[in-house]
């Protein structure tokens, strides 16, 4: 199908990277070929790791250079993978590997996103179908439709818009994944009706390859519905609001394809609070010890 899967990174979190890569060997079966960019030396020496030619601070040069490099090598799409995106358990690994890249070709879309709406997330577009997989069409008013979360993109279009960036975006500026996201999703109709763009995000309603994180989720999720109406109506508006931020984590979690946390293992240098309440609430002890070990490993010092 001429997918990769390219992990942009910086030099600070090349182990991460690598940490990233092998819970993908762990977790997605023949996976496609994995690629690195954002820093000078390889983790393993078998890692493939893509020449960097800019400042490791220019997150949108470096993922150009890298995007333009994997095309040259003849790939067309790529699951676009940052490095604190480990896969949460097993993925669904042929829908990966040949049911999403079909779609792709036969939709032309741009990306499709594998956080989505459902498990407690809202539909901001339009539902749609093909071959049995539930999708989601974004509207341009919807500003985070170029989002960074895992997901398969069109490499073509990927960089087209990543030129486009580039031209606009001066080498001082902060050239950041945040700033990708931002004036990326920019509305580019006029008026107030809702035009649809090739962006996709995948539909779930707890659908994994893990039958007992499925079953765990929809527990948890039963729980925090109980729970919050139990506060709300023994404790009034505030004990509603101190209920739901217990179980936040849940909806944090989405439980699809690639299994992930919103905002991933790190959170301003430190593990993501939510990651470690989601691995001590799903029983993956062994995870959040590997992760809370990466990170001690690697904090300078």
């Amino acid at each position: 199908m001429n997918t990769c899967i390219l992990i942009p990174s910086y030099e600070k979190y090349r182990v991460l990277a690598g940490f990233t890569a092998r819970q993908i060997d762990r977790h997605w079966r023949d996976h496609p070929p994995i690629f690195f960019c954002g820093f000078s030396v390889p983790v393993d020496q078998s890692d493939a790791l893509l020449m960097l030619h800019r400042s490791s601070d220019d997150w949108i040069g470096i993922l150009m250079d890298a995007v333009r490099d994997v095309r040259k090598k003849g790939f067309k799409m790529v699951y676009l993978i940052l490095d604190d995106h480990p896969p949460l358990g097993p993925c669904e690994w042929g829908l990966l590997n040949h049911v999403l890249p079909q779609i792709m070709l036969k939709r032309e879309a741009e990306t499709i996103s594998l956080f989505g709406s459902g498990q407690g997330r809202n539909l901001e577009g339009r539902m749609t179908s093909e071959a049995g997989v539930e999708l989601e069409q974004l509207p341009d008013s919807y500003l985070w439709r170029y989002s960074l979360h895992p997901g398969l993109w069109s490499l073509k279009a990927l960089d087209d818009r990543l030129g486009k960036l580039d031209a606009k975006m001066p080498n001082n500026c902060e050239r950041t994944p945040w700033a990708f996201e931002r004036l990326s999703g920019v509305k580019t109709s006029r008026g107030s009706t809702q035009e649809m763009t090739q962006c996709y995000r995948f539909v779930s309603s707890g659908r994994t390859a893990s039958q007992r994180d499925q079953v765990v989720a929809l527990l948890y999720r039963a729980c925090g519905v109980g729970a919050r109406s139990m506060a709300g109506v023994l404790g009034g508006a505030a004990s509603w609001d101190r209920m739901s931020h217990r179980f936040d984590f849940i909806h944090h979690y989405f439980g699809g394809p690639y299994p992930i946390i919103w905002q991933g293992l790190m959170a301003k240098g430190r593990l993501n609070p939510e990651f470690v309440k989601f691995c001590q609430y799903f029983f993956k002890r062994d995870l959040l010890r590997s992760a809370t070990t990466l990170i001690a490993d690697d904090a300078p010092g």
